[in-house]
């Protein structure tokens, strides 16, 4: 397939008139160096300059600035009589310039600095692939086709295609209503001028099924998806179709297009900021990983010692070949993405190392292996298409003056001879006298059309392009399976690591198989974006994640693992699979098993479940944790776990969600929050179980993480004696700090060697029975503490040696809280043991019924859909004031019983602006708390709420700040 860009670089190289003077700065030895040395602005000007009449004079053209003062560069442009058209904000200023103006905007920018806009992306080559099947295959191999037997075919998504496009082949069948601007689902913004829009529509280009072809994997892989389209011209003209698709509540984009170099390869660059703009917005980006891994990229090391003025080797061999070969394709040029040596990208400019490059073209047809030509049988290829300026075949900017070291990136080099099947072209590269000796540069070059010499490519690293180098996690850069039903990488699937080492592409997919807008077969990572996309599109649809990064998290999360162990630069995380399709969760009513110890089920540190690994994850994992395995339970007769979910080694800051597998959104709850990366943290957590007997956990902070059972909620009978939670007004029990401070090896008042054991009292006045209870639901805190430690929750008279779990862990930094259901000692009460001096706090919020209890409902547990029923940080809630008091209504979250009596909550604190607690209560308000927080901090909590009879809970804040309620579950009335 053709590149859209290519028809257009030939226009601008085609003129060869001499460039005006007024076009090339010379305002004294100040300024002297001051040029512009984009030879594609170069040309642009000179066919200007042929077209000149005296009343065109004071023409405009459209440039960009490359600049980190988005202010102060408007500003300039504007002073000069231009129009700032587009902003990618710290990277490019894109203007309407007089041309007569552009000599001042040089000097002030700097000439490197302004150049002509870049193509904003092209569509690869097309690989012929291996593939073969069926249109749609990619739905059965990718196990789509469950899921929508099973009613999941992407509702309710919104997925943006950034492409080209023809019309022409557009079938309605396969691929929707034709999108359009007038019916608000086409947009187009071409600010250089390249042919891509009339009056605000998509024009159709030749090369546009290849769009079309995108949009039918899409549809085929979600076909209630709903679909925008958008092609755009320039960078900021792309930053503008990103907003256009936010306002349409588009949350998934699927690029499947090339780019040139625009930085060194480490995620940094004008088009990785537009991927960034893109995810502050919630989308999640898929982009095709490129097919550059066969004849496009190479790197080699120049050594330090190459002579000033010597020419870079590109042999293997050492054997002194001093010329490239570079065939052109289909369009008769070659496309470079650019040469780079991003070893010197942040070093000061009199340390980077300056090379010019040279092209020439054979006299005759040139041998069919390497042939090292001589000056006497080839002649310059003119690049500027201005013969008269001395610069034909060179193209040298200047690193040592400030230049980044990148050259030739988008440039196009048309050899006028026809030799191999489109034309061939030579490149020297030679690295400048002024160079100073230091490290061996890894010079790096791409093309983007045209064959490197047979031998002379490299696979690794070939991935490390614009977009796909993103270091945003909401960024999911694809290779191709092909065949696309089979388990080999593409041999033309770009592959990694990038420059500063990381794993791309981030995941794989099938590609290679008949699409009808081609009329052929479609291979190449091109088809590989919209297969995941449209896993995506399945996932948001069936209300599985929410959108942005944990949108790729779970995409990334749901593959089959191929190369080596674990994430690789072939395959990235695995080719992507979906798993079986979701089935309803159990809720109907269920009673309270306590198991007689705590089962630890999970700890990444040294254990895990079969595929789980071992730990300590990266940040955005997801693990699938089958709790039921080893208890003799099914999901047929257990709805829910009440689980310890203990944080621990955390490299970052952030929040682990559990919740019910194939049965919640990831990301859009969570269980307990880490605002200092490293510490313990455990939480409480009554957990729903998905089918398969699993929970999921999604590792937004990474880390390690472990899992203890207390308990399960056994469903099967309509009443029960025991196993039922009966709420109350939430009691303090105990509270150390009315007696004095709790030191480790001490009790209350006597000593005790080996640690300190305090016992909560039962209250004379109290909700709590004498009879009929099991155990009690308490809220143990630890505060004001000496240094860090841990706190066991257990029965009054227990023995804490040998328990495996830490209901509370703790630091001397704040108070630390967390909820556990405690099996009641003979004297009907609890006892809480500590490592470390602190205050001890115990609050009762309900008890857990025995077998000597009434037989009734009341009090029996039914699972929900884990959903987020409070949070000040979304319009129209704002956060709390310090000592403000809120009446919340819970009863109406999906799936509560309107006359509930308690539901099952992870309460979060979020920022607060000074430490203090949260009180949540029914109505009057106790002298309680659920949770402690310091200043800043993010504090989770899990808790059982008592409702008010209206089923309504009061929340309290002592201190400013943002308050979250998640609801998991509910207890009958």
């Amino acid at each position: 397939m053709q590149l859209v860009r290519l028809a257009l670089a030939a226009a601008v190289f085609s003129a060869s008139v001499a460039v005006a003077s007024p076009l090339t700065p010379s305002v004294g030895a100040a300024n002297d160096d001051v040029e512009i040395t984009d030879p594609r602005l170069r040309g642009e000007l000179a066919r200007i300059a042929a077209q000149r009449t005296q009343s065109a004079a004071d023409k405009n053209i459209t440039v960009e600035v490359l600049t980190t003062d988005d202010t102060a560069t408007s500003a300039s442009i504007t002073a000069l009589g231009g129009t700032v058209t587009g902003v990618v904000s710290g990277q490019v200023v894109q203007a309407r310039v007089p041309v007569a103006r552009l000599a001042a905007l040089a000097i002030k920018a700097g000439g490197d600095a302004v150049r002509y806009p870049r193509s904003a992306g092209y569509i690869p080559h097309t690989e012929a692939g291996v593939g073969s099947g069926v249109a749609g295959a990619e739905v059965t191999i990718t196990n789509a086709a469950a899921w929508h037997a099973a009613g999941f075919v992407g509702a309710g998504a919104r997925v943006g295609i950034i492409d080209y496009f023809n019309f022409g082949v557009w079938n309605t069948t396969e691929d929707g209503p034709l999108p359009t601007a007038a019916n608000g689902h086409a947009f187009c913004q071409d600010s250089a001028g390249f042919g891509l829009c009339s009056g605000g529509e998509i024009v159709s280009q030749p090369e546009g099924n290849h769009g079309v072809a995108v949009t039918e994997i899409v549809k085929d892989m979600a076909p209630q998806s709903d679909v925008y389209i958008a092609s755009v011209g320039t960078v900021s003209d792309l930053q503008a179709a990103v907003a256009w698709f936010a306002s349409r509540g588009v949350t998934i984009i699927t690029r499947s297009l090339g780019a040139a170099y625009d930085g060194p390869g480490d995620g940094t660059g004008p088009l990785a900021s537009v991927v960034g703009y893109a995810a502050s917005l919630g989308m999640v980006w898929f982009n095709s990983g490129g097919n550059d891994a066969r004849d496009e990229y190479m790197r080699r090391e120049v050594p330090s010692t190459l002579a000033s003025n010597g020419y870079v080797d590109f042999s293997r061999n050492g054997s002194g070949d001093t010329w490239l070969r570079v065939d052109a394709g289909p369009s008769g040029g070659v496309l470079f993405d650019g040469a780079r040596w991003s070893n010197d990208w942040y070093l000061p400019a009199s340390q980077r190392t300056d090379y010019s490059f040279e092209f020439w073209e054979p006299l005759s047809a040139p041998a069919t292996s390497f042939d090292n030509p001589t000056m006497a049988t080839v002649k310059a290829i003119d690049l500027d298409g201005n013969a008269g300026n001395g610069v034909q075949n060179l193209f040298d900017a200047k690193q040592r003056t400030g230049e980044v070291p990148l050259e030739i990136a988008d440039l196009f080099v048309d050899p006028q001879n026809k030799f191999g099947q489109y034309g061939v072209a030579y490149m020297r590269i030679k690295r400048n006298a002024t160079t100073p000796v230091g490290s061996p540069d890894q010079l790096e070059i791409a093309l983007a059309d045209g064959r490197l010499e047979a031998g002379y490519y490299d696979t690794a690293g070939s991935a490390s392009k614009p977009v796909v180098d993103s270091t945003n996690p909401s960024l999911v850069a694809v290779g191709a399976v092909d065949p696309p039903a089979g388990s080999t990488i593409g041999s033309y699937s770009s592959q990694g690591p990038t420059f500063d080492g990381r794993v791309k592409p981030d995941v794989s997919a099938p590609a290679g198989f008949p699409s009808l807008a081609l009329a052929g077969t479609f291979a190449g990572t091109s088809a590989a974006s919209p297969v995941a996309a449209g896993i995506a599109a399945l996932l948001q649809g069936a209300g599985l994640v929410v959108p942005g990064r944990s949108t790729a998290a779970l995409v990334k999360h749901f593959v089959t693992d191929l190369g080596a162990p674990g994430n690789d630069n072939q395959f990235g995380a695995g080719k992507v699979m979906l798993p079986a399709p979701p089935v309803t969760l159990n809720a109907t009513p269920g009673k309270y098993v306590g198991l007689a110890t705590p089962s630890r089920v999970f700890d990444s540190r040294h254990m895990s479940a079969p595929g789980l690994g071992v730990g300590p994850y990266a940040p955005l994992s997801i693990v699938d944790v089958p709790v039921l395995d080893g208890l003799g339970l099914t999901t047929a007769t257990v709805s829910a776990v009440a689980v310890n979910v203990t944080s621990t080694r955390t490299s970052t800051t952030g929040f682990i969600q559990a919740s019910p597998y194939l049965a919640a959104a990831t990301g859009a709850t969570s269980t307990l929050n880490i605002s200092t990366a490293g510490i313990d943290r455990p939480n409480f957590a009554i957990v729903p179980v998905g089918q398969d007997g699993k929970i999921s956990l999604y590792l937004d902070v990474g880390g390690d993480v472990i899992i203890d059972v207390l308990g399960y909620f056994q469903t099967g009978a309509a009443t029960s004696t025991d196993g039922r939670f009966v709420s109350i007004v939430p009691e303090r029990w105990m509270d150390s700090r009315n007696f004095g401070l709790l030191p480790a090896g001490t009790t209350a008042p006597s000593l005790v060697a080996g640690g300190g054991t305090a016992t909560a009292v039962r209250p004379a006045a109290t909700a709590v029975p004498a009879a009929g209870l099991k155990a009690l639901v308490v809220n143990v805190t630890a505060a004001g503490a000496f240094g860090a430690g841990f706190m066991i929750a257990m029965p009054s008279g227990g023995n804490p040696a040998g328990m495996q779990h830490s209901t509370v862990n703790f630091t001397a930094a704040s108070a630390a809280a967390n909820t556990a259901i405690v099996p009641v000692g003979p004297d009907g009460s609890v006892a809480v043991y500590t490592t470390s001096p602190t205050y001890i706090i115990v609050d009762v919020v309900g008890y857990i019924t025995d077998a000597s209890a009434a037989n009734v409902s009341t009090g029996l547990f039914q699972s929900i859909t884990p959903y987020r029923a409070y949070d000040t940080r979304n319009a129209p809630l704002t956060p709390f004031s310090a000592s403000e008091s809120r009446t919340i209504a819970l009863n109406t979250v999906p799936g509560v019983a309107a006359n509930a009596s308690a539901v099952s909550s992870n309460l979060t604190v979020n920022n607060p602006d000074a430490g203090g607690f949260l009180t949540v209560f029914p109505s009057v308000e106790p002298l309680t708390s659920n949770l402690n927080f310091a200043q800043g901090s993010t504090v989770a909590n899990g808790s059982l709420l008592r409702l008010s009879p209206s089923g309504t809970v009061v929340a309290k804040m002592s201190a400013a700040g943002q308050v979250l309620i998640d609801i998991n579950g509910f207890f009958l009335s």
